[in-house]
């Protein structure tokens, strides 16, 4: 274990109340090249919780300032030496830090460290990616922090204890030691790199959720009851369909409307119905069964399925996530929500709002400020454009090159057809064949994953994958590889060096093909996912550097896989557009050198692309 500089059980620290000691403790501060960073707070929220705390502190000791009593706006050295870029500041879960400090005393700290992240980046693929502190410092001190301490903050408007102060001065002053082992891992893993991206994004990320992006209320409502219209109405049209296949089938309410016949969301009431009733035998009422069934009962269900999902993925829970305070949505992005790096987001996870439809146009509910527009850019074709450069294949590498619509070569490539500008119109049965299997491959897509997606038998399906290896010989043997690699190594990599390391299992493991062929499987898709997730941190690093360096008014607010929207002041919105496509292809080529990387920016009022 390495050796500490501290006392675990008497912390030294110093509790500051007066601009005085806030003065003199930041003189001592201003001479450490790494400081450890933390808050507490009466809770989560940036913007209706209230800072209590801000710690900063050395190796040997903590300064804690008391946000309660000092105004930290009115201390220009406190900024200083937050936003100090040549200072390291070591944090776990930083971006909460970021976000509380800035949202409340207007500081944006610089230079963050992340011993969360850092772990993250270091287990990929073996952990959550959600690292408490505590847990990490069992893990490398072979210590056990407190942490119920912690519970005492939560609404908390008394005067600080002696045993609120310890704890919180060993929150700083335990990152040090964390820090010098996971900085030791990341070299040896060659991850510095990696790391520096992810701690660069986190100011970005936090910056984006402190924005917030608006939602149209009355508009998102009127959807929702547009859809509750629709979903009833299958609901009746269910229950008229089954209502023959029941005895209480002419029974009427005090109304006189007829009584429902079975309960449509019970799970037992519809196996009943089908194997006894129906005489359609199925052992669940899961979506990819009821798909296979051409049955009007089947048939309904689904599409009152379909719409009492969308009601209740985004419905009044998505509205009552809006902050009273901004009035806006703040999503979480979590940097690390996939093991090849990519974002996920929750309280509302934005990845979920479909694509605009006639009947269910959610995201033109996203809208700009009033005086300002929406800017979104999407990669064109990215992973696609991934593989034909890791891969190196010479048909991929002149479709994308010549502007060719990939899945239309790609489907004259399989079917030895003659590709055409109207290869779409012509062919569009082959088209959609062709189409599945590219981005299905990608992912580790076998037969059987491919036969349920364009309904065909699994030996058919097979057969098309062989036509597809054939027409890319190079994507085959690239992706081969990387499966064979992984297995060897125990872990596969990006272009930018990302790791994902695998769990091998033994082969006594009843489930060891299984298990290797998920590993196989995911190590195809690791670098094509990876590269795209490190291409868009890069880019959002990038946008956030010109909107400071050019002095736009606006702000990152939201990103979608491998899409990126900013809200800028209506009169630089269109400059800005070029600026952000300029700069998301510019991430891009960082990876990709064989084919040309697009990126069209969208300008309007709705968030749509």
């Amino acid at each position: 274990m390495p050796e500490l500089n501290f006392s675990v059980d008497k912390p030294e620290y110093t509790y500051i109340t007066t601009p005085d000691e806030a003065n003199r403790a930041l003189e001592e501060l201003e001479k450490e090249p790494i400081l450890g960073v933390d808050v507490e707070s009466t809770g989560t929220e940036p913007y209706t919780e209230k800072l209590l705390l801000v710690q900063v502190g050395s190796e040997t000791k903590s300064y804690i300032f008391d946000a309660r009593k000092l105004d930290l706006k009115d201390l220009p050295r406190f900024k200083a030496l937050l936003e100090n870029p040549k200072t390291i500041k070591l944090t776990h879960n930083g971006k909460f830090d970021y976000k509380m400090i800035k949202a409340q005393t207007g500081v944006a700290m610089d230079n963050l460290y992340d011993s969360m992240l850092a772990e993250g980046i270091l287990t990929a693929g073996l952990g959550s990616g959600l690292y408490s502190l505590k847990g990490l410092v069992k893990q490398y001190l072979d210590l056990t922090l407190k942490k119920d301490v912690r519970e005492t903050f939560e609404g908390y408007t008394g005067k600080v204890t002696e045993e609120q102060l310890i704890y919180s001065a060993l929150d700083t002053l335990v990152l040090f030691p964390v820090f010098r082992e996971q900085f030791r891992k990341l070299q040896k893993e060659n991850l510095t790199n990696v790391a520096k991206l992810e701690f660069a994004t986190t100011r970005v990320v936090g910056d984006m959720e402190l924005k917030g992006v608006y939602v149209d209320i009355e508009k998102w409502r009127e959807i929702i009851d547009g859809l509750g219209k629709k979903r009833d109405e299958f609901a009746k049209q269910f229950q008229d369909v089954v209502r023959p296949f029941y005895d209480n089938g002419n029974q009427t309410d005090l109304f006189g409307d007829p009584v429902d016949a079975i309960n449509m969301n019970s799970p037992s009431q519809l196996l009943d119905l089908f194997n006894n009733r129906l005489g359609i035998e199925i052992s669940s009422t899961g979506a990819s069964v009821l798909e296979k069934i051409n049955h009007p009962v089947a048939k309904v269900l689904s599409q009152y399925r379909g719409y009492e999902k969308l009601i209740s993925a985004f419905g009044e829970k998505l509205l009552s996530q809006i902050n009273s305070v901004t009035h806006r949505l703040h999503p979480d992005f979590m940097q690390l929500g996939a093991a090849t790096g990519r974002f996920s987001c929750k309280n509302p996870n934005l990845q979920q709002i479909p694509r605009n439809s006639e009947e269910a146009p959610f995201r033109e509910c996203f809208n700009p400020a009033p005086g300002y527009k929406l800017v979104t850019a999407d990669y064109s074709s990215f992973e696609m454009r991934i593989l034909a450069d890791l891969s190196g294949d010479a048909n991929m590498i002149k479709a994308l090159t010549e502007g060719l619509d990939i899945h239309s070569y790609t489907a004259s490539l399989m079917f030895d057809k003659p590709y055409s500008s109207d290869f779409k119109k012509l062919y569009p049965d082959l088209r959609q064949i062709a189409k599945p299997i590219g981005f299905g491959l990608m992912y580790g897509m076998g037969p059987m994953g491919l036969s349920g997606q364009i309904g065909t038998t699994p030996d058919q399906a097979e057969d098309y994958i062989e036509k597809y290896f054939k027409s890319y010989p190079s994507v085959r043997d690239f992706l081969d590889k990387m499966a064979r690699d992984a297995v060897r190594q125990g872990w596969s990599s990006t272009p930018g060096g990302r790791k994902r390391w695998y769990n091998k299992p033994s082969k006594t493991d009843p489930e060891y093909r299984k298990k290797m062929s998920n590993i196989e499987r995911q190590a195809k898709n690791h670098p094509i996912q990876g590269t795209n997730a490190d291409a868009v941190k890069y880019a959002l690093v990038f946008l956030s550097n010109r909107l400071k360096k050019e002095g736009v008014d606006g702000a990152i607010t939201h990103t979608v896989h491998d899409e990126i929207v900013c809200e800028i002041r209506e009169d630089q919105a269109e400059d800005w557009a070029h600026i952000q496509s300029q700069e998301m292809v510019r991430a891009g080529e960082l990876f990709i050198k064989k084919v040309p990387v697009i990126s069209e920016p969208f300008v309007g009022d709705v968030w749509e692309h």
